[in-house]
């Protein structure tokens, strides 16, 4: 019986009339199937990273951002525990992105390739959803039913608990626990962007791997206040500019900051992720992230104080 039939259930049992002293039962009963239901979105969450851990797939990925439409085709395999992972674009600019070991490198068809640590986006292997239970920013419940890819999926809403922040939405395999569908839903609970696999092959993987544990990020000190939950978790100086990574423990920002004689301020907008750049006639600070802009103003508010 699922949580929400069984307290509807208690409440059509429970006599009418019942003396305040004889309702703590009642109560309980409540309290108990609030947080099963609470326990059960946590146990499908859990089950991503073993998933990723334990299987092979491939299939096509459509990424929607905004009016922007792209198609992916995507394989991930696991070899006794060394994870590789290939996306490749079928539509617009031919791009691909490659993860072997520790490191990802993205490539475009006679541009530039670019090269950065894997654990700069949980994204790829969906980590960062795993690992949001117990976080205080968001609040996480089953939803409904529904079938992706010709699977079977159970949704899960992941709620952030202010505007500071983005909610998702996620649809994980029934038998596997995969994420098949990831909608992003903007601070008035629009959906800004989304990725489905609209077809999907998913088998064993060689050997048994356990379930890669993410590291705990470790808060630094930093010339920065704590803006809404958000850390600095690392930071880094190169050729004269600095750069700062806050984290909720989902999203990420970077703020970098460098020398600069201009006055300007700009914002920018691009495959969902937000940017502002503001130039105090010294220092030049940009702000980017997968978050509201008034989020990011309050990371910028800081930096002048």
């Amino acid at each position: 019986m699922r949580p929400l039939q069984l307290l509807l259930v208690l409440l059509i049992l429970a006599p009418s009339g019942v003396r305040a002293e004889d309702s703590g039962w009642l109560d309980s009963g409540k309290k108990w199937v609030q947080q099963l239901w609470r326990d059960d979105s946590e146990a499908w969450l859990g089950r991503i990273n073993g998933a990723v851990a334990n299987h092979n797939y491939k299939g096509v990925l459509v990424l929607v951002q905004g009016a922007e439409l792209n198609t992916l085709a995507v394989e991930h395999r696991m070899d006794n525990g060394v994870e590789s992972l290939r996306m490749r674009t079928l539509s617009g600019s031919p791009r691909e992105l490659v993860k072997k070991g520790g490191r990802i490198q993205s490539n475009s068809l006679g541009g530039s390739v670019q090269s950065f640590p894997a654990a700069a986006t949980g994204q790829i292997t969906f980590s960062h959803f795993a690992n949001v239970s117990g976080n205080k920013s968001y609040k996480t419940r089953l939803a409904e039913k529904a079938r992706v890819a010709g699977r079977s999926t159970q949704v899960i809403d992941i709620a952030a608990e202010d505007a500071w922040r983005y909610s998702y939405r996620l649809w994980l395999d029934t038998e596997t626990g995969l994420p098949l569908k990831v909608v992003t839903l903007d601070e008035r609970g629009y959906a800004m962007e989304q990725f489905v696999f609209t077809q999907i092959e998913i088998t064993p993987a060689s050997g048994k791997s356990k379930a890669a544990k993410t590291p705990q990020a470790r808060e630094m000190k930093s010339p920065f206040k704590e803006v809404k939950g958000f850390r600095v978790i690392a930071s880094e100086s190169r050729a004269g500019s600095t750069h700062y990574l806050f984290s909720d423990g989902l999203a990420s920002i970077s703020l970098y900051v460098e020398p600069s004689k201009q006055k300007e301020k700009a914002q920018m907008r691009r495959d969902g992720v937000n940017g502002l750049m503001l130039g105090d006639g010294s220092t030049r600070y940009v702000a980017m992230g997968k978050v509201p802009v008034a989020t990011l103003e309050k990371i910028l508010a800081q930096t002048q104080r």
